[in-house]
């Protein structure tokens, strides 16, 4: 069967309050069948009356106290975006290697929300590389170090023979839900080995596989893996976070200019202003990054620059104030420690001036190492979280109110 669409708004009354007569003994409440949601209105996401019937459209799980990110974030990399080294030029050369201790990945299949052209970026928190093996289109993972893998991601290669069907972006071989959980509460938390249903019946013995989110569309997940229509953001993947630029003492080149998207896809740019023999943070919550550029200052070959992540992530729904966010954490998905609102010195709301290149991020930022009340380590790269978001009434009638304002970017 089709999916079903019809215009808003709708209400669902239990009995006419002019008209006693009219009992109704079934008041409510109402029941929907794998729930609902908030539908993504941008033009790449949402429903258009008519279109086919494979046609995706996006959206968040849930009205209110949507759960927007849980996971186990990577550890903070001060190299991980752009390695060490003295610049040979004023555009940095970027990391092209996977990497399971970073968790980035070198994806040349991305595509653009806003054009819909494709370009090469490297994905941050996207990669993971695990001990498992497939039967019939069941995965099992039984050792995971790195970053929870979770439905959408794509499974890229594995160390034996697979059988059923080929591995890789292309193939279309994708984790659709999970079975089953084992493993000790720490090991559930920082990885989740278990069983996995997937998209197409490959079998392998066991043996490392890598996986990846390479690309927007692989960040949600499909209510129905057979005939996928509605594909709901995925919280597992929905992380960005701000980046580090480092110079060597007595470097000479000002700004640092990155470039890239945001986790739905859209261009961004900020000028991070350098100080050498330091490091210093941006404040806009980055999903890719296509180029980073040094420039102002004199011009620089004998100091090194690195370009790397840091504990500062990004809100996937717009929050204006700290009572909108509310977050879990601690070191497994059984042993959860304070659930508490945000206090100043760890929350900034979205930023609603008009964007610029130094302006803050348009949905808001949890800094994790500086989050007042929250027992939050992610120094580490263990300790589970889970952020819950509470769109307003006056935001969720429009992009813009659940989503910010339209990102800067000069590229």
């Amino acid at each position: 069967m089709s999916i079903t669409a019809f215009s808003g708004p709708v209400v669902v009354f239990g009995q006419n309050p002019n008209q006693p007569a009219d009992y109704n003994p079934d008041l409510g409440s109402s029941l929907f069948y794998a729930g609902g949601g908030i539908l993504d209105p941008r033009t790449p996401f949402t429903y258009y009356p008519g279109e086919a019937q494979n046609a995706p459209d996006f959206g968040w799980y849930g009205f209110s106290d949507i759960v927007s990110f849980t996971g186990v974030p990577y550890t903070n990399a001060a190299a991980a975006i752009v390695a060490s080294a003295n610049p040979t030029s004023a555009t940095l050369t970027l990391v092209s290697t996977n990497s399971a201790t970073t968790g980035v990945y070198y994806s040349s299949v991305f595509t653009r929300s806003d054009t819909g052209a494709t370009d090469t970026v490297l994905a941050l928190d996207a990669y993971a590389s695990v001990t498992a093996s497939a039967t019939s289109g069941v995965l099992t993972v039984t050792a995971n170090s790195g970053m929870p893998i979770g439905p959408g991601m794509v499974l890229l290669s594995a160390s034996t023979t697979v059988t059923g069907g080929t591995l890789g972006v292309s193939s279309g071989v994708y984790i659709g839900s999970q079975i089953t959980t084992t493993g000790t509460s720490s090991s559930v938390g920082n990885g989740q080995t278990g069983t996995y249903q997937l998209s197409q019946n490959v079998t392998f013995t066991s043996g490392t596989v890598t996986l990846a989110y390479p690309t927007v569309q692989s960040c949600a997940i499909p209510t129905n893996i057979q005939s996928p229509s509605v594909w709901l953001w995925n919280p597992m993947a929905m992380v960005g976070r701000a980046v580090s630029v480092t110079a060597a003492a007595s470097a000479t080149y000002a700004t640092a200019t990155v470039n890239g998207y945001d986790i739905y896809g859209y261009p961004m740019s900020e000028a991070i202003t350098i100080t050498a023999g330091s490091a210093v943070s941006g404040k806009k919550a980055f999903k890719y990054i296509k180029s980073v550029v040094l420039s102002g200052g004199t011009a620089d070959t004998t100091h090194a620059y690195s370009v790397g992540t840091t504990a500062i992530v990004g809100l996937p729904i717009r929050s204006d104030t700290a009572a909108e966010v509310v977050v879990n954490s601690g070191a497994s998905q059984t042993t959860m420690g304070v659930n508490t609102a945000f206090a100043a010195n760890g929350f900034l709301p979205a930023d609603r001036t008009t964007p610029s290149a130094t302006t803050g991020d348009v949905r808001g930022t949890i800094d994790l190492a500086n989050a007042s009340g929250v027992n939050l380590t992610p120094s580490t790269g263990t300790n589970k979280y889970v952020f819950r978001q509470i769109p307003q009434a006056y935001n969720v009638q429009s992009a813009t109110g659940l989503f910010g304002l339209t990102q800067y970017y000069n590229f």
